[in-house]
């Protein structure tokens, strides 16, 4: 994969919050994706339970459920990412380096391992491994897909993959983040393209 600080930089919010959301317009994209998805064994007992237990992003360091992402470049084509909670808190704040690529990581794709500097080695966010956003954020612009990419963080690399074997630790943890600019009908339709539903040209009456 290539690296390319910009693909990154702005706000990113967590899927889950789509998954939890009262609004009436995502409740409806996932009745719907329900409907289309009960005849697949992944999602015998819902597609909104599985996805609740594949993107869950809490962990044995961290309780606090995230709310998302602030990305902004540092020195060096490094990351500053700027994590939160679900109600905005911050949780913590680093310079992330690219410290290498993953040849087999979430989806069998090449993922990216970025290490923060400068933290406490038990920093439940001191590494982060993620796929490359896709598609790229401008893509939205053009009438493209909402931006997202999955990932993975512990205190350790030894936390998500095997150091010999560079297997993952947990392959289906799939927590994930989408572009934090998305309108309404943009996060509905990441909803419905995840099951293979047409998207919405415009929201629909309810």
């Amino acid at each position: 994969m290539e690296f390319h600080p910009n693909d990154w930089l702005g706000r990113w919010q967590n899927f889950e919050s789509y998954i939890t959301s009262t609004d009436p317009y995502l409740q409806l994209a996932w009745q719907e994706a329900e409907a289309a998805a009960a005849a697949l064994p992944m999602f015998k007992s819902g597609a909104k339970q599985f996805w609740q237990m594949a993107c869950v992003t809490t962990s044995i360091g961290n309780p606090h459920t995230l709310g998302g992402w602030t990305i902004t470049p540092a020195d060096g084509g490094k990351l500053c990412i700027a994590w939160t909670d679900a109600d905005g808190n911050t949780l913590g704040r680093a310079v992330y380096h690219l410290d290498h690529v993953l040849e087999r990581g979430l989806e069998g794709k090449e993922n990216a391992l970025f290490v923060a500097e400068d933290v406490p080695a038990d920093w439940p966010f001191r590494c982060l491994l993620a796929m490359e956003p896709m598609p790229p954020r401008a893509a939205r612009l053009q009438g493209g897909l909402l931006s997202h990419l999955h990932f993975q963080y512990a205190s350790g690399p030894e936390h998500l993959f095997d150091p010999d074997t560079h297997a993952l630790r947990s392959p289906l943890w799939y927590a994930t983040m989408c572009d934090g600019d998305g309108t309404l009908l943009e996060q509905c339709n990441i909803v419905r393209a995840l099951h293979h539903l047409p998207v919405w040209e415009e929201l629909p009456e309810l």
